[in-house]
């Protein structure tokens, strides 16, 4: 646990000093979640299987209306002896998705609580 906290937003078109938070204060794991949640489009779901010497996972959600899974992102690992590390590690790369790439999951950003404050301040001081 490494103690880091995020921050989700939305930017919206007034610019980055008015995004809308929609959480701050998350771990990573969390913000995962959250983003899966977002707007009501259905309960963050993991399915895995095994593919020969690989694990594969997939991360997305099952809809509210009880349609089909849908993939937000998936990964492929070798396969190890200890299938608990081997789920720890595809969440990690997921954690990873999300902050470089969020539009996988949603339609806004994740950062650091501490970068947001940053930017916000260079934001109010540019004003």
């Amino acid at each position: 646990m490494t103690g880091i906290t995020y921050t989700m937003f939305i930017e919206n078109a007034t610019g980055p000093a008015a995004a809308d938070v929609v959480a701050c204060g998350v771990s990573l794991p969390r913000a995962l979640v959250l983003a899966l949640e977002y707007g009501g489009k259905g309960k963050p779901a993991v399915v895995y299987s095994d593919v020969g010497a690989l694990h594969y996972f997939a991360i997305g959600r099952r809809p509210a209306d009880g349609g089909p899974f849908q993939c937000a992102t998936c990964t492929v690992l070798q396969r190890s002896e200890n299938p608990g590390l081997d789920a720890d590690r595809a969440f990690e790369i997921f954690e990873q998705v999300l902050l470089q790439h969020p539009h996988e999951f949603w339609e806004g950003r994740v950062m650091t609580d501490e970068d947001f404050a940053q930017r916000h301040r260079n934001e109010e001081i540019a004003t």
